[in-house]
């Protein structure tokens, strides 16, 4: 199993990230982290670990996931990005249900938490919740490589996982979701989710679901 952590001026984070990963019941075989520019301290602290440091420019964090996965040699790929965590069984629960499961693709719950940059109090984004829930996303899901040969590489923008996603269910995708927390999703003033883009991208997302529900 290889995790592949994303990284972007990710030095407030990237240690917790990487902590997250080391301290797994499982351990993955492989540990990538690939950049996407930063100017910041986030390559000497990785390389601190004595981890794998890949950088690219060309992309935003679609095109680095998209390089960790041509990099990396593992049959099951995990992604991480910089700002969250990894729950301590998450690898293990994860590949387990793999293991006893014909479906494709696994994934589990997640929980947000606050950044102390952000008050508790006002919250600053509407995917703020007390509790863990179940979302298909890439802190959550477990993807074996053969998905990317099968349904293709997803595209490298900021927002391409759940296009991906979409499209590979229309064609039959089969998805196992299990009860296992499996990450913390941080919430904080630079989360992309928070951004113009983001909020555009939701539209796209109900038209394509549209769009391919009219083909069929």
């Amino acid at each position: 199993m290889a995790v592949i952590v994303t990284t972007f001026n990710s030095e407030k984070f990237i240690k917790d990230a990487i902590d997250s990963v080391l301290n797994q019941t499982k351990n993955p075989e492989e540990i990538i982290v690939v950049d996407n520019g930063s100017s910041d301290s986030t390559e000497s602290l990785v390389r601190e670990y004595g981890i794998r440091f890949e950088s690219q420019t060309t992309g935003q964090v679609g095109e680095s996931r998209n390089l960790g996965i041509k990099k990396s040699e593992s049959r099951i790929i995990k992604f991480l990005d910089a700002d969250d965590l990894l729950e301590p069984d998450a690898l293990e629960n994860l590949y387990n249900a793999h293991l006893s499961s014909p479906s494709e693709l696994i994934y589990g719950k997640m929980l947000n938490f606050m950044d102390p940059t952000i008050s508790d109090s006002k919250p600053e984004s509407f995917l703020h919740m007390q509790t863990p829930f179940h979302t298909m996303t890439v802190l959550s899901a477990l993807t074996p490589r053969e998905l990317f040969l099968k349904y293709g590489l997803p595209e490298q923008d900021n927002h391409s996982w759940n296009r991906w996603y979409i499209k590979a269910q229309s064609k039959g995708l089969a998805v196992l979701r299990i009860d296992a927390v499996i990450g913390k999703r941080r919430i904080h003033k630079q989360n992309i989710s928070h951004d113009a883009a983001a909020k555009a991208e939701m539209f796209k997302w109900i038209a394509l679901k549209m769009e391919i529900k009219n083909e069929n």
